[in-house]
């Protein structure tokens, strides 16, 4: 079954995604994924981690935790290991996010960004190309 994989961090603020998420994968008949990517830049809170992974139960997804500081690669890589259609992550946080040369690295995926009040936003496929 094709999956919708999404990604988090270490940080209260990801249910929103990971709710967004849900109802992406519902909409599309898709299996959801969340994937928790911790790094070197902040700390690791287990009380997050833990509601993080209680919120995934509670939406009918399985959580995985992976350490990495390169977090394009990281996200190439879960991206290339499902059968994923959807990729839902957070708004990026500068022109020098990595989610824009993921997006630009696989235009065949449908790619979406939850927004800081939870709209999920799809990522157009001209942005994609060009940005």
């Amino acid at each position: 079954m094709a999956k919708t994989v999404t990604f988090v961090t270490n940080q209260y603020r990801c249910d929103r995604i990971i709710c967004a998420a849900r109802a992406l994968a519902d909409e599309t008949g898709t299996e959801l994924t969340v994937v928790g990517i911790m790094d070197s830049e902040n700390e690791l809170n287990p009380q997050v981690v833990d509601y993080l992974f209680n919120l995934s139960r509670q939406n009918r997804a399985t959580m995985m935790l992976m350490f990495s500081d390169d977090k394009l690669g990281l996200m190439e890589d879960e991206i290339a290991q499902y059968d994923c259609q959807n990729v839902v992550t957070g708004m990026p946080s500068s022109h020098k996010s990595v989610l824009y040369d993921l997006w630009k690295k696989h235009t065949d995926k449908s790619f979406y960004a939850v927004d800081t009040t939870g709209e999920l936003i799809e990522v157009a496929k001209a942005v994609c190309a060009v940005s």
